[in-house]
């Protein structure tokens, strides 16, 4: 019994650490995780409109909406900081399901059942992860000196995987040594 308590307050514990972040250094919808984690790689993208994570998608200096958020509060959000509306789509053939798309420039936002699925991020300036990569500018190389890069054995050419600043996972293609474009939560590839 005292092990099964230990193992169940675990999580808890492990969560406290490190919850002292300075709030007053940490930028609106960025984990402390995120900002204590930055490092040499990441650039100010201070042009970049929308923000990625490995749990989400929002406006720069905005909350993050999380995967699971109503597909309503998110394109509105994402219109907004984009400053028009979305070009929509829909494919039946996901290996998930039916899945429905919002694109804003380079970001296609994924939707299931009405709910916020995942994201995927071409090359282009209007957007970056919150941990500073952005498709087209980051090098692989570099990429793979500050994260845990894992290289995968996949039918897609130059699929890898890293761990973001946030703990999360973000997937991603490379093409020529550069960072060609990443995705994260529910995609529709074609294996």
């Amino acid at each position: 019994m005292i092990k099964k308590t230990l193992l169940l307050a675990l999580p808890f514990a492990l969560a406290a650490c490190g919850s002292g972040a300075d709030t007053d250094t940490i930028e609106a919808g960025e984990s402390p995780a995120a900002t204590s984690a930055k490092s040499s790689m990441v650039e100010d993208h201070a042009d970049a409109l929308l923000v990625v994570d490995a749990n989400g998608v929002g406006a720069r200096g905005a909350d993050v909406f999380r995967f699971g958020s109503p597909r309503t509060q998110v394109d509105a959000g994402l219109a907004k900081a984009f400053g028009s509306a979305a070009e929509t789509g829909e494919n039946f053939d996901c290996g998930a399901g039916p899945m429905q798309f919002s694109n804003y420039g380079p970001l296609q936002v994924a939707y299931q059942d009405g709910n916020l699925a995942g994201w995927f991020l071409r090359e282009g300036e209007a957007a970056a992860t919150s941990d500073g990569v952005q498709p087209g500018s980051t090098s692989f190389h570099l990429l793979k000196q500050e994260r845990q890069v894992r290289e995968l054995d996949s039918t897609l050419p130059g699929e890898f995987e890293y761990t973001s600043a946030d703990y999360g996972t973000i997937g991603g293609f490379v093409e020529d040594g550069v960072v060609k474009s990443l995705h994260a939560g529910m995609t529709c590839f074609f294996r």
